[in-house]
């Protein structure tokens, strides 16, 4: 803690690179950094005595993470060095974690046509992609990610890229879709020999893989309506 309050006073040019959110951002992605450097960001400078990354901390440490969604302009505006600017940059930032949260929490897939139309627009992509849809027991959709770019049978997918996503989430099932940029969305013997592949890590790790979609340029491919997965 004494450490912390000594950073905390300290300018911000005075401290080393690796304590700078935004480049600890830039060298190790917005997922190393702390929910007061992630703060810290949006925030984007300090006051008399307290650096930005302080300011943040002291945010966090008196309302909780959980707590900003429920603050207010005037609120915020009560912490010294928290203007109007600063105190709308954050609840900005917080309503768009809210809304991004009830969009993901509104969508429940069901069946491979759910999948499809929520995927669709992969028909048009120029590059093979694959993404993964992380969902609960309830089939709610959690999170997605596109886990590679580029053609299965020459791009080495390796099996962190899907299942650390799914832990991160903390899901029940995984649904792999791919698109075909030839336009032909019939499964290749690659394709079937990596849904395999993927299919037992699963198992072995405890997630279910429940569909692998193959979507072409005039329609898509379920492996699970076709009895291959």
């Amino acid at each position: 803690m004494k450490f912390e309050k000594f950073i905390y006073k300290k300018k911000i040019k005075e401290l080393p690179k690796d304590l700078l959110p935004r480049e600890k951002a830039l060298e190790n992605g917005l997922e190393s950094l702390s929910d007061a450097e992630l703060l810290a960001l949006s925030i984007g400078s300090g006051v008399k005595g307290l650096n930005v990354i302080g300011l943040a901390d002291k945010i966090i440490s008196k309302y909780s993470l959980e707590g900003l969604k429920n603050l207010t302009i005037e609120e915020l505006t009560k912490i010294k060095g928290i203007g109007t600017t600063k105190a709308l940059q954050i609840l900005a930032i917080v309503e768009l974690a809210k809304r991004l949260t009830e969009e993901k929490n509104s969508i429940t897939i069901n069946s491979p046509e759910d999948v499809y139309n929520y995927t669709k627009n992969l028909k048009n992509e120029t590059q093979e992609k694959l993404i993964c849809l992380y969902t609960n027991t309830s089939n709610e959709l959690l999170d997605e990610k596109t886990v590679a770019i580029g053609s299965l049978n020459v791009l080495s997918v390796k099996p962190r890229d899907i299942f650390f996503y799914a832990l991160k989430s903390n899901a029940y099932g995984i649904i792999l879709v791919h698109n075909h940029p030839d336009g032909y969305c019939k499964p290749s013997q690659e394709d079937i020999v990596f849904t395999d592949k993927v299919k037992a890590l699963a198992l072995e790790l405890g997630f279910e893989i429940l569909d692998h979609i193959v979507i072409g340029k005039d329609g898509y491919f379920s492996f699970a309506r076709e009895n291959l997965i």
